[in-house]
């Protein structure tokens, strides 16, 4: 990696989404099953495929690659992701494997794969450049790539999570002025820094899902389980703060008394043949 612990982000180390994998799975994934599907379909995916899912998290890209009858390797660098995407894998009886690897210095061959992926990874690696020219390099000529990107202004999520904290908190900061996944929130950044890497016919897609919450409250609650910059916030929280911010949340989402919370969500598809 680029830097030293030190100079990174909590949700940029393996540490930062190991432990809370479980929480990962049960309330963010879902979130983004719907861009999964989009990616599949722009890879033009199916049997036959060789599919490299990379920072694959708890598997929503490579089991919907799975479903089309490709090969899937998925790999992510937190020990916790790849344990559960491991049994999730095995669960589901996915032709393919599951490896621990720094998406920035792949330990696999090159141009071995028809298609490579990282949907909400990328964004995180400390050399995002280094990413794209690693999922370049392991497909072969004429195969595809796509690195998928929340929209800077289009993700509802974590605006509703800071202004629920600002009701049990006024004046309270954000952690990082410019969050981390917000990096490559624009389509220009995006086409540039695929297109710079040495991918042809880039073109950059915008998608937007609804994702629907079951239990708005306990997802606030669930938040700096796998958002690990938030966990300090919450740590300082009294439980008095953090029911009334979790009241907030659910709030914010629901809508006409209907239990069930509604986050939509924006996200940059981009997308370029080597």
């Amino acid at each position: 990696m680029v830097g030293t612990a030190t100079d990174l982000s909590p949700d940029q180390l393996p540490s930062g989404w190991t432990d809370g994998a479980g929480e990962y799975d049960t309330w963010f994934a879902p979130v983004t099953r719907g861009f999964a599907a989009d990616a599949v379909e722009l890879l033009g995916l199916g049997p036959g495929s060789r599919f490299l899912d990379v920072a694959a998290g708890t598997g929503a890209l490579a089991l919907a690659a799975a479903a089309t009858g490709a090969s899937v390797v998925a790999t992510d660098f937190a020990p916790g992701m790849v344990a559960l995407l491991a049994e999730r894998f095995a669960d589901a009886g996915v032709d393919g494997s599951v490896a621990r690897m720094d998406g920035q210095a792949l330990d696999l061959p090159d141009a071995s794969f028809d298609a490579a992926a990282s949907l909400f990874g990328l964004i995180f690696f400390p050399d995002m450049a280094a990413g794209v020219r690693e999922l370049l390099r392991v497909v072969r000529p004429g195969g595809r790539v796509l690195v998928g990107a929340w929209h800077r202004s289009g993700f509802s999520l974590p605006f509703a999570v800071m202004r629920a904290l600002r009701t049990a908190v006024p004046g309270l900061r954000p952690p990082q002025e410019e969050p981390v996944p917000f990096r490559l929130g624009d389509r220009a950044g995006l086409e540039s820094l695929l297109t710079e890497a040495g991918l042809r016919d880039v073109r950059v897609e915008v998608a937007t899902h609804v994702a629907e919450v079951a239990d708005p409250a306990a997802m606030f609650r669930a938040v700096p389980l796998w958002a690990a910059p938030l966990k300090p916030v919450f740590d300082a929280l009294s439980p008095e703060q953090l029911d009334r911010a979790a009241f907030a949340f659910a709030e914010q989402i629901t809508a006409g008394g209907d239990p069930v919370g509604r986050l939509p969500g924006t996200a940059l598809l981009g997308v370029g043949v080597r």
